[in-house]
């Protein structure tokens, strides 16, 4: 087990209605349920890290808010459901200033269905002395031109810059790249292609057992 600076609070946005995910394309058809099985196996494998105190999860929708919960996420429902993901993020962060408390603060996206416990404690355990130095860190996609997780000493230190292009935003702000190694926390699924790759790494329990249901029907 990796040794990770404890007590994270990290808030994870998780979009619905029908423009979620849209660039998945003609897989949304056959799989509809497939954005929420993502984002359910992305915040189970957040909560399930031994370095992480809380999830703040922001969304939209009652049902998924429900089944979010029922997993050990706070919710925290969108100010202005349908304004965009930077919106989201600042309904998150201010509810988890309001609750006070210490320890670091991280945003992690909530489309990274491979995500393991243990490579999110290596993230942050890699993070904790950049944020010592006044910096935030950051973990890239597998591209290395987006951004899934973005960190901070604290909500307040936090900027996030998340949208096209956001690996180069970040790093003006003067923020730095960890975790370059971490396959499966770094693989976002947002278009067909990724989700192959995220398959052939091992996604979690929701969205394995909700494509093999779907299979035979798009075979």
């Amino acid at each position: 087990m990796v040794d990770a600076a404890p007590g994270w609070r990290l808030v994870m946005p998780v979009k619905g209605g029908l423009g979620a995910k849209s660039r998945l394309g003609a897989v949304l058809q056959r799989v509809p349920g497939l954005p929420e099985a993502i984002a359910l196996d992305s915040v189970e494998g957040a909560l399930a890290c031994p370095a992480v105190a809380s999830v703040h999860v922001v969304c939209s929708d009652v049902g998924r808010g429900e089944r979010l919960a029922a997993l050990g996420a706070v919710v925290v429902p969108e100010s202005g459901p349908g304004s965009g993901l930077l919106p989201a993020l600042a309904d998150g962060l201010a509810a988890l200033g309001a609750t006070g408390g210490g320890g670091p603060v991280a945003v992690l996206l909530a489309d990274v269905p491979c995500v393991r416990p243990d490579e999110l404690a290596a993230a942050l355990a890699e993070a904790a002395p950049v944020l010592a130095r006044g910096r935030q860190a950051t973990v890239l996609d597998a591209e290395g031109t987006g951004t899934v997780l973005l960190a901070a000493r604290s909500a307040g230190e936090l900027h996030p810059r998340f949208g096209p292009g956001s690996a180069l935003a970040h790093r003006r702000d003067g923020a730095r790249a960890v975790g370059l190694g971490l396959t499966r926390l770094r693989r976002d699924v947002d278009t067909p292609a990724e989700l192959e790759q995220a398959l052939a790494l091992g996604v979690g329990p929701r969205t394995t057992a909700l494509l093999a249901r779907a299979r035979p029907a798009c075979a």
